[in-house]
């Protein structure tokens, strides 16, 4: 019980340091998130919904991350599903978190359009319901914006603004944040493409992420990422066969340790 006990308080306290409920996919984790001008799989609906319409295939997503540094008692899952049309692109999408004194869970439904050939803006409304055992349950809506313009064929510019509605428990403000991101993506050539993101979290410092993707092989992507507020290192491996693809990623925290998180997508 004890034990249970340091979780929570570890689950309850370091997220805001650790970003240890950190939004699904091993390729954007391995990224650091740093790749929102980019976002093109099915886990941008967690991420930059504006993605969605660059999808031009159904897609099924699932992603797993069995431990938080070490901590197997805390673990993440997520699936999500994209549906291109010719109205726009429409997703779904869950999150679950936590162990059996304190679990959160995400359901997700997006819409992305895309305007014009050059600019896609996208939408994702999340109900989010929080359990705490012996204290109840309470769920919670929020909605997060997201954009992407093709600024030339090889740069592009995105940005998200996380909880636009400014959801908040009772009337105590920014339990749940409001997150303005902006980043842009340059393939300097066909094998790599390089990303560079601000994310400013209202009242906190402004975290800065770099990621770079290189393709290895016609079949092999080797990525790298890295962060300061917090201070993460990432890096992962994308093996794609056909229609499948199979991702490797990992964090590196300075005090905390390692992370590791698991993906695939299919394309049909």
């Amino acid at each position: 019980m004890k034990k249970q006990l340091i979780i929570l308080l570890f689950v309850l306290i370091i997220p805001q340091q650790s970003f240890s409920q950190v939004n699904p996919g091993a390729r954007q984790i391995a990224l650091a998130h740093s790749d929102i001008s980019f976002a093109e799989d099915v886990f941008t609906i967690f991420n930059n919904p504006a993605g969605l319409s660059n999808i031009s295939s159904r897609e099924i997503g699932f992603f797993y991350s069995p431990t938080l540094y070490g901590l197997t008692e805390v673990r993440t899952g997520s699936g999500s599903y994209v549906e291109p049309t010719r109205f726009g692109s429409f997703s779904c999408g869950f999150i679950l978190y936590g162990f059996e004194l304190y679990k959160e869970t995400k359901i997700a439904f997006g819409y992305s359009y895309k305007i014009a050939d050059k600019f896609s803006l996208g939408f994702t409304s999340i109900y989010k319901n929080i359990s705490i055992r012996n204290y109840g349950s309470k769920g919670f809506f929020s909605i997060n914006l997201g954009g992407i313009a093709d600024l030339t064929k090889k740069l592009k510019l995105g940005f998200v603004l996380e909880n636009l509605t400014r959801t908040s428990v009772g009337n105590e403000s920014n339990q749940f944040p409001v997150v303005f991101s902006s980043g842009i993506g340059y393939k300097a050539f066909e094998a790599l493409t390089c990303f560079l993101t601000i994310i400013k979290e209202l009242n906190y410092n402004p975290s800065f992420r770099i990621g770079a993707e290189y393709s290895l092989l016609k079949f092999i992507q080797i990525r790298f990422g890295t962060s300061n507020e917090p201070n993460l290192f990432s890096g992962g491996i994308g093996i794609l066969y056909e229609f499948i693809q199979a991702d490797y990623a990992f964090t590196s925290h300075p005090d905390l340790g390692l992370s590791h998180q698991f993906g695939i997508v299919i394309r049909f």
